[in-house]
């Protein structure tokens, strides 16, 4: 698992964990982004993180994309 800010352009992945306290959580839930839930990596460009997620296209805060935790796909 890593977390949702150091994944790759392209890559996806399955959010695992979401590390945190409520208002990370509810905020995350807000935009869709929940444990069980496949991830794309649109841009990661070093700050916010835009991905893609039920369809929907979100910008993520470097901050809040460091307490997502995804099972990355594509390892090597």
């Amino acid at each position: 698992m890593i977390p949702l800010a150091l994944m790759r352009d392209g890559s996806k992945g399955v959010v695992m964990a979401i590390a945190g306290g409520r208002g990370a959580h509810r905020n995350l839930e807000d935009m869709g982004i929940v444990t069980g839930k496949e991830i794309r990596v649109l841009r990661n460009s070093g700050g916010a993180v835009f991905v893609a997620v039920n369809g929907t296209r979100l910008v993520v805060g470097r901050g809040l994309a460091m307490k997502v935790m995804v099972d990355d796909e594509q390892k090597n």
